[in-house]
């Protein structure tokens, strides 16, 4: 991917971790305003995509390290590196 790839897709994720990590709050506000009878699955609908927002950081985590070596002169990962993929 080239550098111009590189960071159009790493805004792209910052953009999304931010809009679902927004949406989550906004969500989880309005937990208390619906009736009880749906307040735990929409308890479990906001932790879903708490758990969704976490792995997208993960990813973006990942990228931004990927982007960084090859910025960095192309050092090619260590064993321990792709393990963790």
């Amino acid at each position: 991917m080239s550098a111009m790839g590189d960071a159009e897709f790493l805004r792209l994720l910052k953009s999304d971790i931010d809009y679902f990590g927004r949406a989550v709050d906004r969500f989880e506000n309005l937990i208390p305003r619906v009736c009880s009878s749906v307040q735990d699955q929409w308890r479990l609908q906001a932790q879903s995509r708490r758990n969704f927002t976490l792995e997208l950081e993960i990813l973006l985590e990942k990228a931004e390290q990927c982007v960084s070596a090859s910025v960095n002169g192309g050092k090619s990962k260590t064993p321990s590196d792709s393990a963790s993929w």
